[in-house]
């Protein structure tokens, strides 16, 4: 009776060994599979950054030709404004810039 009991518990720990081991192997599958995803999904937004970033230069020259074109019309349609605003813009940077200088 003693034998056939410790036969069980010893069946019962092999089968508990093999679904253990069973279990390990499938959550390492499983974390290869996750680790091979997240990877993919880093290299796929590094390159939409880099592409992004190769762009900034491109966007930053276009827009600076736009604010150039927009204050050239500016300054042809309303010039006394333009010099009244240059002016005063220097006085006041001026001002800012002596008086860091005086400390």
């Amino acid at each position: 009776m003693m034998d056939t009991k410790l036969d069980d518990v010893t069946k019962d720990l092999k089968t508990l060994s093999k679904d253990a081991k069973a279990l390990s192997n499938e959550a390492q599958d499983d974390l290869r599979e996750k680790t091979g995803e997240l990877s993919k999904k880093c290299t796929e937004f590094l390159n939409s950054a880099m592409a992004a970033a190769k762009e900034v230069p491109t966007i930053a020259a276009t827009r600076t030709k736009e604010v150039a074109a927009s204050t050239d019309e500016y300054v042809h349609q309303k010039p006394w404004r333009a010099v009244t605003l240059s002016a005063g813009l220097g006085i006041l940077l001026g001002v800012m810039f002596a008086k860091r200088d005086n400390r």
